[in-house]
Order: C-alpha cells, then structure tokens, then sequence
C-alpha cells in the first residue's frame, strides 16, 4: 500500500499502474479492501488491479462418515503426491456459487455510484456518478434514518445525473431532537428500476451510512435503580453475593466469575477466561502466525492468581483479580464491579512483562453459555461477518439471528463469524431469558 501511495502521489508518470494481483481472497480475507480502492480512485494513473480470485476450486467428496466436504489438495487419495493443500481456494465465492462475506466488501467497494456526506445534519448528501455511460435516472434510492438501531423515518428521492459528474442533493428529514446517550444514522440506498440480462429489477446496487456528528452513544447513563448487593455465601473456595434478582457466583481459587442465576435458572456454563488467540486464517499461515505467536495460543489459561480483592461499600461490591500469565511472564487483572441491579461491569488490563513478545492475535474474554441460549440479537455491524479492517459493507443497525447462523464455512476451518462496533448483544432462550452484554465502547464479538 505504501508503494501504491508514492506511485499515486506523482505527477512525473506516463504508464497506469495496474496490480496483477491484490486483496488476496483465500478464506477469510479481503481486508484493507476500502483503503486499496481509494488510493486507486484518488489518481488518474492508478488504473486497478486484479482480485486473485474469483471461486473456490473445490471438488465435491464426502468423507468415510458420509459427511459432504470440498476436497483439496491432498484430499480423495492425493496425500501421497506433490500438492499445494488449499492453494486453489482463493475464491470470493464457494464451489457452488455462494458468496463469502468477503464479497459483499467488494461490492460495496466497487460500487459506481458513491456517496458523501456534505451537511448530514441537513440531509445534504453529494452523489458522484462514476458511471461511464449510465445516467442515475435509471436508478430509485432510498433514505432511513436511524435511531440506536431502529429506523424512524424513511423516503424515496429520484436523481437525473449524468456519468462521471458530482451533486448535491438535500434530503427531506424530519425535525429531531438529539438525545445524550443516543445515536443516529443516515442510511442512503440506490436500486436498479428495470430488469437487464443480468440485473433484476429492485437490486440494491449502491450504499452508504452517515453518522451524524453529535453521537455520544457511550454518554455513561445513570442507573435509577434503588436496590441493594449484598455478600449472601462465603467460604475459603467462593463468594456468592444477591444483586437485585441476579445471584452472582466468584471462585477465589480461579479468580473468575463462575456463575449467574436468574429465576433459579444457570446462566454460564463456564466463566470468563481472558482470550489472546483465535483460529488462524489461510493468510495467517502464509505469514506464520500460528508459529510466531504461539506463545499467546493457551496464555489465558495457564496462570495463576496472585492476590483476590473483595471490596464491599454497600451500594456495589468490586472484586478485583489479580494474575500472572506463566507463558508471557505478565500481569493481568479484572475488576468486576456488581452492581444493586445484577449488571456487572467488567475492566480487564493486561501489561507486557518479559520483552520480545509476538503479535497478540486477539485481546479479550470468552466463557461459554448452555445450549438453549442460540438466539442472537445484536446493536452493531451486520448482518454478515465483519472486521476492524472489513467494515464498510456493513451497516451499523440491530440484527437478530441464532448462534448457529453466526458461522461461515470456509473450505480450510479458520476464523469467521466476527461482528465489530458491537454497542449491546443478548443471548437469550426460547422463554426470552438470557444476558446482556453491553460495552462502554465499539465491541467485537463472536457467538459460536
């Protein structure tokens, strides 16, 4: 990319410059996909480039359990020859044609009609028309506004606009009042009007999502809650303490939380772990990743606690955490605080000890929930899987779904499912019992 910004940026050059292969598509990838396409449209001479590649090469096979797989190198008796593993699935689409999530990225990246926001207080938008040859009159848009997820208002708009022109146009919004501790969002979509050979007719060929400039989601609000927390149970192993309609269960000897019951009802089936890794990806083994930073694969696990405050001043309790991560030589720490309503607010710091650490592949927490928790609701990026460096494509908004649609089966078993700008999420079951996580900032999540 560096190389790409110095070319982009001369004024001295007389040949385009044309990537003959970029954004490397091979299993969950296709990221920085935005910031390549910019500097591609920020100058005359960067003519593009060329994504390796299109679609999996798979070879439907099924396994000595009659499981159905996509076969590879290596695979269907080709163990004992010369082979490449997976290094002919670099596609943006599966063997049968479905789209990766990565695609959807492309798509948005790639699209002809682009929109900016001028004055989005004002509805002021501006429409580039990248079309060489098509005027938008052939297209219908859509507008939303949002407010922390729900759509409030909406419209239609048309434009007459000619290829590879600018304009603006101001879009009708109601008269709001913004709220402390809510956001909105302007959502502006375009659709084709007639049907082509390849095209149906109503197909959303274009995008984008404004924030409007005065969001302060994260505005801290305060509870009205007026209830107590109390210490119910403690012995040399546990601390059990009643917060509103929440029993909240610690254990000294790991540090953790270990339980929360609602309705008599156990909500965790295993507590909260601190997490530096995650499955890697194919491109993660073309950089090693998995053999450079090995020393974080099992760091949350293996510790040992140090010291487990207990802090009691009537209107909360503050369990305070302290450990030392044996693998990387640190110390990790969380506080949770317990409130008189049963929220939890979970503060977790880690800081480096010995020198010459790798990458951290992720920093963060997992625990694990009983089955029957699978439905899934979220405030944040969707509704296909997303990461900090492959956003564009997905709108902030509330999606609800189950835990077992969160995946995406890649041919090599690698990370997937992840969503980012994650404001709240539930996990609930089929009698709408569940928890709530919220973040006091952007979260990313996987349900799994």
């Amino acid at each position: 990319i560096e190389s790409m910004k110095k070319y982009a940026s001369r004024t001295d050059v007389t040949r385009p410059y044309i990537m003959c292969e970029y954004a490397h598509a091979m299993g969950n990838s296709t990221g920085n996909f935005q910031e390549y396409f910019d500097i591609i449209a920020a100058s005359k001479h960067m003519q593009g480039g060329f994504i390796w590649d299109w679609v999996d090469q798979g070879i439907a096979a099924t396994d000595d359990s009659s499981r159905k797989y996509w076969a590879y190198g290596g695979d269907i008796g080709g163990y004992q020859y010369t082979h490449d593993q997976n290094f002919c699935a670099n596609g943006l689409i599966t063997p049968d044609r479905k789209p990766h999530p990565g695609l959807y990225e492309v798509k948005k990246v790639y699209q002809d009609i682009v929109l900016h926001g001028k004055d989005v207080d004002k509805g002021i938008i501006t429409i580039e028309n990248r079309f060489l040859y098509t005027n938008l009159k052939n297209y219908d848009f859509k507008w939303e506004l949002i407010k922390n997820g729900n759509r409030i208002d909406s419209g239609q708009f048309l434009v007459a606009q000619a290829p590879g022109t600018k304009k603006d146009v101001t879009i009708p919004l109601p008269a709001f009042t913004k709220e402390t501790g809510s956001e909105y969002f302007l959502n502006v979509y375009a659709y084709t009007k007639e049907a082509t050979e390849m095209i149906p007719a109503s197909h959303e060929i274009a995008k984008e999502q404004f924030a409007f400039p005065a969001n302060d989601y994260f505005t801290k609000k305060q509870s009205s809650f007026n209830g107590s927390v109390e210490i119910i149970q403690e012995d040399t192993n546990t601390i059990v303490l009643k917060a509103g309609e929440m029993v909240v269960v610690f254990s000294k000897r790991s540090g953790s939380l270990e339980g929360l019951v609602y309705e008599n009802k156990q909500l965790l089936a295993s507590g909260l772990q601190p997490d530096f890794w995650r499955a890697p990806t194919d491109n993660d083994y073309g950089n090693k990743l998995p053999e450079v930073s090995n020393v974080w694969r099992f760091a949350g696990q293996n510790k040992t606690v140090d010291d487990f405050l207990v802090t009691n001043t009537g209107k909360e309790v503050v369990i305070s955490a302290h450990y030392t991560l044996k693998d990387v030589s640190s110390p990790y720490t969380v506080n949770y605080t317990v409130s008189t309503d049963g929220t939890i607010n979970v503060y977790a710091s880690w800081q480096a000890g010995k020198g010459g650490l790798p990458e951290i592949p992720r920093f963060g927490m997992q625990f694990r929930l009983p089955p029957e928790f699978e439905t899934f609701t979220y405030y944040g990026r969707g509704p296909w899987e997303n990461y900090s460096d492959r956003k564009t494509s997905s709108f902030i908004g509330i999606y609800n779904s189950t835990v077992s649609e969160q995946a995406f089966d890649y041919i090599r078993p690698q990370e997937n499912g992840n969503k980012t700008d994650v404001r709240w999420l539930t996990l609930t079951n089929n009698e709408g019992i569940g928890i709530r996580i919220s973040g006091i900032q952007p979260l990313s999540v996987k349900a799994a």
